[in-house]
């Protein structure tokens, strides 16, 4: 709570950033309810307090967890969140800078008018969603290796996967998106099954 209020002055600089991101002017959006623009300001506030403060999620669920675990297993886990929150900062400004614009560009285009009457709301919470989909996305190999150890079946380690995948791209975006969570849901089944190729050779040897 103490960060959202932090972040909140802050937010209508960040919602300028992000439609400069992907080439479009504030003049060009349109906000279609008189609390539109403060929902959005919560809600950048809310996700950046959350990028802020998940190192002491991560803390608190350590030092839950450390009484059973060994000290190999707390390595592991130490490790694994560290790597992990590296590949999904990765990711997500990967996500961010590259490929929610080359993603918005494509779905301009399939309409020159549509920029006139884009929701500056939906569209900023689509351009997080895309880069926080990114970074889950960057970061899915690490928890894949985290929990095997945990689930010695492939199969059910690939079914527990699949239910997390479809709940995660199902409701990521902010309103029914056919093409983002199709599309996402495909980059996420590849990187599933690649690692749970190399997952399947570092079993056997």
């Amino acid at each position: 709570m103490i960060f959202i209020a932090i972040s909140y002055p802050f937010s209508k600089e960040i919602v300028t950033y992000l439609i400069e991101i992907i080439s479009l002017e504030m003049e060009m959006m349109a906000v279609f309810s008189p609390t539109e623009f403060i929902r959005l300001r919560v809600y950048l506030s809310l996700v950046t307090a959350v990028l802020i403060s998940h190192p002491l999620w991560y803390r608190g669920v350590y030092k839950f967890s450390r009484q059973g675990l060994e000290e190999q297993e707390k390595k592991v886990l130490i490790v694994s969140f560290t790597l992990g929150t590296i590949l999904f900062l990765i990711g997500s400004v990967i996500g961010l800078l590259y490929f929610s614009p080359f993603l918005f560009e494509i779905l301009l285009e399939e309409n020159d008018a549509i920029g006139t009457s884009l929701s500056v709301y939906q569209s900023v919470k689509l351009l997080v969603s895309i880069s926080l989909f990114s970074g889950i996305l960057t970061s899915l190999p690490v928890l894949i290796l985290l929990i095997a150890d945990y689930i010695p079946n492939r199969e059910t380690l690939r079914k527990y996967v699949y239910i997390l995948i479809i709940i995660v791209v199902a409701l990521g975006t902010p309103e029914p998106s056919m093409l983002i969570n199709l599309l996402f849901l495909i980059f996420f089944v590849i990187i599933m099954e690649i690692t749970m190729l190399f997952l399947g050779d570092t079993n056997e040897n």
